[in-house]
């Protein structure tokens, strides 16, 4: 099972930390694609021209984040942009500050090819609107994240889910880990606090053993064990959501 992060938060991580100019955009352009094929707009501009826009949107005291939204968590985002964001699951918001409004970019992922050679088209959405949320400070998301760590745990021991899935049985062996993969860390800016890069890695491995434990419960169980079970596992994944939505939030001083 392999470990990635949401295009959405690469991409906030890139631009909330950019500096002025566009030296960072080649590398960041990189990240953000992948191995997919290379990704444009609605309007057929390329994804270097999203992410300078987004990044010259930024406003001192302002936050630049990743929303990771589902359908039984508000988005905080207002009309069609709102919709997008839950349709795709994921989106990059820029804010606006007190008078402005916030640009909310989200991809259109269309998937091809096979699991030993995926791939992917990806068209980004860009919406001018209103956010009304933002994501938990680190320190909250690291306390959410820690919780959450030991409700997996438990309840990945009670399922088994090692023993009757092979490809999990390492990432869970690796829950606690402060280690990020080369394929993760190959997508992250240079010099990013530690802080971040561990929560990140954390919230994504959780979130996918979380996600594949969902898909199958195992061992036969009651219907009721399997209702708290995945009560569990939407905790866990909730969590995890907003630990890597945090660790991707940079306010413009």
């Amino acid at each position: 099972m392999s470990v990635s992060l949401p295009r959405s938060v690469v991409a906030a991580l890139w631009v909330g930390s950019a500096d002025d100019g566009e030296s960072w955009l080649t590398d960041a352009v990189a990240a953000v694609t992948g191995t997919d094929e290379p990704h444009r707009t609605d309007d057929d501009a390329p994804l270097a021209l999203l992410l300078s826009r987004l990044a010259e949107h930024r406003r001192p005291r302002a936050a630049t984040f990743a929303a990771l939204p589902v359908p039984h968590e508000p988005v905080g985002l207002a009309g069609a942009a709102g919709v997008a964001a839950m349709d795709a699951g994921e989106c990059v918001v820029v804010d606006g500050g007190v008078l402005g409004q916030a640009l909310v970019a989200v991809p259109d992922v269309v998937a091809f090819g096979s699991a030993l050679e995926p791939g992917a088209m990806v068209r980004w959405q860009l919406h001018s609107t209103q956010v009304s949320a933002v994501p938990v400070n680190l320190g909250e998301a690291r306390r959410m994240l820690a919780e959450a760590l030991v409700v997996a745990v438990d309840t990945l021991e009670a399922m088994d889910v090692a023993r009757w899935r092979p490809d999990a049985a390492e990432e869970i062996a690796e829950l606690a880990s402060a280690v990020v993969p080369e394929q993760v860390a190959r997508t992250l800016p240079p010099d990013l606090d530690p802080r971040r890069s561990d929560l990140l890695v954390r919230g994504a491995r959780l979130e996918a053993i979380a996600e594949l434990a969902m898909a199958d419960d195992g061992a036969a169980v009651t219907m009721w064990a399997a209702d708290q079970r995945h009560a569990a596992l939407r905790h866990v994944a909730t969590a995890a959501r907003h630990a890597m939505s945090a660790a991707s939030t940079f306010v413009r001083q």
